[in-house]
């Protein structure tokens, strides 16, 4: 109930005195909508191999599911929006500790037409929707990898093949194309269509416009995705646009994209000194960076990783090139970390500001938009003040509209 509450908090061990803090905590009379109520839109890349080889447990078992259920459902109550999976062999090639494969296995046969098979991708998408309840959004990277390299099992030579092709290629365009369109039938007969996305990330314009071009042609009403650079020659194709820190929406642009109902965030990742969520990053520029995406306007926010496990991930968390904690925020247990709580903590406030900002008039409405305002490039630059100090003053803003 709301009210003021005091109490006294012990702290005792071995060969010290024990010591006492008072405190007094002030409950307000609101409460927060369910996570999946939540206007922020968020997207946090997850892998599922990483979890079956630091489990060793086979992938797409039982025990695999029981290892991720505790995982995801922490991801659901931070209020996560999409599903990642892979509908290519390494779509990232070796950027994490356990590469990504296909969920989709394509074969060619004898007669040269293709078969797909959706079991491991369907097993995935229900467990994330029914079992975790993350369900707006299915994500399938990716048509453009880093490695222009495509497998398929090929009947004729019983083994597996692989087509070397770029965007605009024919050979690029009947392999993506024949699948698009099966694909598509089968999302149309479970339910998923209206839910599930191409997605590319960081990818060249005229790569990206290539791709376009064979998605609309197997199936005009697919969405697609991208999280990378800002090119107004495609951004009306794209349903989902996550474009780096730093960078804005043309206020025209980012209006008609509301408008159609198109979702528009930001991203960080490795290449970003402040803000970020590094194991050594200040832990408040974790909220820093959620207030930062309603500041400036975006939808919500996306990262490229939450459970990228490196090879011994409760005792280092460098990845190669990486810093220290770019591959993930959840560890295995599972365990949560300071990084992750926090960044939760911003989200909650993001949807308190939403709140406030259709209840509050006049003064208070003024006052609350300014602060907001602050948690930008620019806002930085002239408050001079800490990650800390901006998220701590308006914590205490917010707690007493």
């Amino acid at each position: 109930r709301a009210g003021k509450y005091k109490g006294t908090l012990t702290v005792s061990g071995k060969n010290f005195q024990a010591m006492n803090l008072q405190f007094e905590v002030n409950v307000l009379n609101r409460t927060l909508p369910a996570p999946q109520d939540w206007a922020f839109h968020l997207d946090l890349w997850q892998n599922p191999y990483s979890v079956a080889r630091y489990y060793q447990v086979p992938l797409w078992s039982k025990e695999h599911f029981d290892a991720m259920r505790p995982i995801m459902k922490m991801l659901a109550n931070a209020g996560q929006r999409a599903i990642t999976t892979s509908i290519m062999h390494k779509p990232w090639a070796g950027q994490t500790e356990d590469h990504y494969d296909s969920m989709i296995f394509r074969m060619k046969k004898m007669d040269g037409t293709w078969t797909y098979d959706y079991t491991v991708f369907d097993k995935w998408v229900e467990f994330m929707m029914n079992e975790v309840g993350i369900k707006d959004l299915i994500s399938c990277y990716t048509m453009i990898p880093w490695a222009l390299s495509f497998d398929y099992f090929d009947q004729a030579t019983n083994r597996v093949q692989f087509i070397e092709a770029k965007p605009g290629d024919a050979e690029y365009a009947d392999y993506w194309g024949s699948f698009l369109k099966d694909f598509s039938r089968h999302l149309r007969a479970k339910g998923w269509f209206e839910k599930t996305a191409i997605s590319m990330d960081e990818r060249p314009m005229e790569a990206m416009r290539e791709a376009i071009k064979v998605i609309k042609q197997a199936d005009p009403e697919f969405k697609i995705t991208l999280a990378g650079n800002y090119h107004p020659e495609i951004q009306s194709d794209l349903y989902y646009l996550a474009i780096p820190y730093g960078h804005k929406f043309p206020e025209d642009v980012k209006a008609e994209r509301e408008r159609k109902g198109q979702i528009s965030t930001v991203y960080t990742c490795c290449s970003e000194a402040f803000p970020n969520t590094f194991t050594f990053s200040d832990p408040a520029e974790a909220p820093w960076t959620a207030l930062h995406a309603i500041a400036g306007g975006y939808d919500g926010y996306l990262r490229w990783a939450v459970n990228s496990w490196t090879a011994d991930p409760l005792r280092d968390s460098r990845f190669r090139t990486w810093a220290a904690g770019d591959t993930y925020s959840i560890y295995p247990g599972p365990r949560s970390s300071i990084r992750f709580e926090r960044f939760v903590e911003g989200i909650q406030d993001c949807e308190k500001i939403r709140i406030l900002r259709s209840e509050l008039k006049g003064s208070k409405l003024d006052k609350l938009n300014k602060a907001v305002s602050m948690f930008t490039p620019e806002g930085l630059s002239e408050t001079q003040k800490s990650a800390a100090e901006m998220v701590n003053e308006l914590n205490q803003l917010l707690n007493s509209l």
